[in-house]
């Protein structure tokens, strides 16, 4: 009998100091409890819960770690992003400053060759001509048209006119590009097949007036060419199969004349 009573004095010491321990832990006031609440629905759901967090078991400790290093790596992705946003970016304002030079240095040449054109053109064939873009808006997604008019003839393109127009508006149009940007040397072979003597004669003073600018290798059977040429070389044909080569310095003998 003692020993009961002994036994339930230790375990109501026991409760007392566990009871002691949750006070601690509750608020201080205690809320207060309405009269109407239901202990058994509260105790039905309490119990309801606790099968909810057991469900959820195993908890995966290594959870917090995974999500810090995900979330170190979504902002080293995300810095690498608004890098490349912001090189793209410059690269644009770069890719449309470079289109801006060039359609300005586009427009640049096509006016000085256009005006060069003109002013060849005419001293060529005592006409008019014009350089011609498809798209002026858009000079890049067109081509580039030879509007020709010579003397006495309608304004026509350059697929319609005769042989010698033709060759007098392409070497107009490159005479407007030699005076533009000069290149060291041109080498001309027989452009002057189709031209009448008058034109040959105009075709050989332009040559000559070019040649100040550069060194024109011309091959030529007319006699005006041949007279306007500074130094003269000829390849006959010889008795046999040979062929012969001569040199002439038309200007040293001109002088010596």
């Amino acid at each position: 009998m003692l020993d009961t009573q002994q036994t339930r004095r230790q375990e109501l010491a026991t409760l007392q100091e566990q009871l002691e321990a949750q006070r601690t832990e509750l608020p201080d006031p205690l809320p207060e409890i309405p009269e109407s609440t239901d202990l058994a629905a509260l105790q039905h759901e309490l119990r309801s819960l606790q099968k909810r967090l057991q469900a959820m078991e195993p908890v995966n400790m290594l959870a917090l770690e995974e999500h810090e290093r995900t979330q170190a790596r979504l902002e080293e992705l995300s810095q690498k992003l608004a890098t490349l946003d912001e090189e793209r970016t410059e690269l644009l304002l770069r890719i449309e400053n470079f289109t801006t030079l060039r359609q300005r240095a586009f427009k640049e040449a096509f006016d000085a060759v256009n005006k060069n054109f003109q002013t060849i053109f005419a001293e060529l064939s005592d006409g008019d001509g014009y350089l011609q873009l498809d798209d002026p808006q858009d000079p890049f997604a067109g081509g580039l048209n030879l509007v020709a008019h010579p003397k006495g003839k309608p304004v026509r393109r350059l697929a319609s006119m005769s042989g010698g127009e033709k060759s007098l508006t392409a070497l107009s149009f490159i005479f407007a590009l030699q005076r533009y940007r000069p290149s060291p040397f041109y080498a001309f072979d027989e452009v002057d097949m189709f031209l009448d003597g008058a034109n040959v004669e105009r075709l050989a003073k332009m040559i000559k007036h070019q040649a100040q600018q550069a060194q024109f290798i011309v091959v030529s059977l007319r006699r005006p060419m041949i007279e306007a040429s500074e130094r003269t070389i000829g390849v006959t044909q010889a008795r046999g199969a040979y062929t012969q080569v001569l040199g002439l310095n038309l200007q040293a003998q001109s002088a010596s004349v």
